[in-house]
């Protein structure tokens, strides 16, 4: 609830601070003195535009700051901002600049993120204000409230949300699923390339050899025949003559022994030229020209080295890998059959629930129109007609399948137009009174402004206005502005605004009534000038009569 109200440089006021109580407060004052003022002050407290040309002649800047007593914790947090017990406190800055700033628990915020979290401060019902009972989202709520409905549409909403949510998850897994699937055809195309090549362990780099070999046949071919003949096959080898030599050498060792070592050194020399002729031999043996096993090998080694540039140089390795990544990837189609069974549930369920709340909402809405109509009667709307006007929506809305618009015609004559059309803002309160008077909505910590509540009534419809606010109060904080004592009378709490001109400048004061202050004043708006004893003992009747 709104517990201070500060205005500085606005319009006609210079400074004025207000204390606020509970329950039914009320402003009064002589036409012009400024109580619409402090209206619009809080208007801009709710979010309303801000204008340079409201700041006061001669000032650069105005501010408005209201304290509220409100938990607000999680909307706060929401909003990024921080909570500060169970206080917010909101200011905003209007500069001739046009640099306006808005403040929320003295943290810099947005117009945007109050106009969000305003509504659950206060409500201001006059023309042209903030007032959330008008809008055709929040009068769905106003049914299911008088229908007693409003469990089972927090469970289609809830539905609602559990449908959308497993949808998305739904939507996840096929988007995942078709990104498994490609994943999967890449796979095995590589799967299938590589198994198709065959390839065998260290091939590579094998028929890089053996490509070496076929290439230069000729030329290994003529070096391992001549150096055969040049080591055994001719008759001035190499082998005969360390023959000659081992032999010469065994005939002189005869003669001196010392050379026996020598000699024996000889014929193993010869005998690994002659094993090394051999090996050249069989080498050549084994060498053939066989150009279509050239070709083989030079195609075959494109085919490897083309691979080892898509896969890397182990490709059994890569085929590995493959197949494992194939193994381990499941496409979930159980898990797709089960949310799909999951949402049919689900919608089976809202699609049950939704009907019923429309059933209910409906079936309640007339006992609804009669008790709205009854109440505005009372407050001197004597030709009013109110309607709850349905239409259907798109089903798997989170508020069901209804639309509620509420219709009003204020005269005889006039055609039912929605509530927001409605052009008098003394009648448009009138009607917010009465939708309060019958239905139980928001927080009790909400603070409601009736502004023009007053407007073309008197005698009995004003003490009946009166009255229906007192009531009211007794769930809500009550802030109105009234020109009608009867009214005024009701109030727990009274305000007077007075306009005042101080050193040649006029200025706004504000100054709480009780005991004969508010008897005084009371006379005043009942009676204007003539302020007589009889008048007073009047107002006193008035007052007793009212606790």
């Amino acid at each position: 609830m709104l517990r201070f109200l500060r205005v500085r440089n606005f319009a006609l006021i210079d400074q004025l601070e207000i204390h606020f109580e509970d329950a039914f407060n009320l402003l009064s004052g002589e036409t012009g003195a400024g109580k619409s003022i402090v209206v619009d002050a809080l208007g801009l407290i709710a979010g309303s535009k801000a204008s340079s040309d409201t700041i006061r002649t001669g000032e650069s800047r105005a501010i408005v700051e209201a304290i509220f007593e409100a938990e607000l914790a999680s909307d706060l947090e929401r909003l990024g901002l921080d909570a500060e017990g169970p206080e917010v406190i909101v200011r905003r800055e209007i500069s001739s600049d046009g640099r306006n700033r808005v403040f929320i628990n003295n943290q810099p915020s947005t117009v945007s993120a109050l106009k969000e979290l305003a509504p659950a401060l206060l409500d201001i019902h006059g023309q042209h204000d903030q007032q959330t009972l008008i809008e055709p989202s929040s009068q769905l709520d106003l049914v299911d409230v008088f229908a007693g409905a409003t469990e089972l549409a927090a469970r289609v909403q809830q539905l609602d949300e559990a449908v959308q949510k497993a949808e998305a998850q739904l939507a996840d897994l096929v988007a995942d699923n078709a990104r498994k699937v490609e994943r999967l055809d890449l796979l095995r195309f590589q799967r299938e390339e590589i198994q198709r090549a065959n390839p065998k362990p260290a091939e590579t780099e094998t028929a890089h050899q053996q490509l070496a070999v076929l290439s230069h046949a000729t030329k290994l071919l003529d070096a391992a025949m001549r150096g055969f003949e040049q080591l055994y096959e001719s008759d001035t080898s190499v082998s005969s003559i360390v023959s000659q030599n081992e032999r010469a050498l065994r005939d002189a060792a005869q003669y001196d022994n010392r050379l026996e070592p020598l000699a024996a050194q000889a014929e193993s020399v010869r005998i690994q030229i002659q094993d090394l002729a051999a090996g050249l031999r069989d080498y050549a043996a084994r060498i053939e020209a066989n150009p279509q096993e050239l070709e083989r090998l030079q195609t075959r080694l494109a085919e490897l080295e083309r691979l080892h540039r898509k896969y890397g140089p182990d490709l059994l390795g890569h085929l590995e890998k493959v197949n494992g990544e194939m193994d381990s990837m499941g496409l979930a189609e159980a898990q797709k059959d089960k949310l799909l069974q999951h949402i049919a549930s689900l919608r089976e369920a809202y699609n049950k629930d939704a009907q019923t709340l429309s059933r209910k909402r409906r079936a309640a809405s007339g006992k609804l129109e009669a008790q709205v109509v009854r109440e505005l009667k009372s407050l001197a709307m004597p030709n009013v007609r109110f309607e709850v006007q349905w239409s259907d929506v798109i089903p798997g809305r989170a508020r069901g399948i209804d639309r509620a618009d509420f219709m009003i015609s204020a005269n005889p004559g006039e055609d039912l137009s929605p509530l927001e059309r409605v052009a008098s803002g003394g009648e448009l309160s009138r009607i917010m009174l009465a939708l309060r008077t019958v239905l139980v909505v928001d927080e009790a910590s909400k603070t409601l402004v009736f502004d023009e509540v007053d407007a073309g009534v008197g005698g009995k419809a004003a003490e009946t206005i009166g009255q229906k606010l007192q009531e009211l109060a007794r769930r809500y904080q009550i802030l109105c502005v009234t020109h009608l004592a009867q009214i005024a009378a009701c109030a727990e709490h009274h305000y007077r605004i007075e306009k005042l001109v101080v050193d040649g400048r006029t200025v706004t004061r504000v100054e709480p009534l009780d005991g004969e202050s508010r008897v005084d004043e009371l006379v005043r708006m009942m009676s204007g000038s003539r302020v007589t004893d009889a008048a007073r003992q009047h107002i006193r009747e008035m007052l007793a009569s009212r606790r």
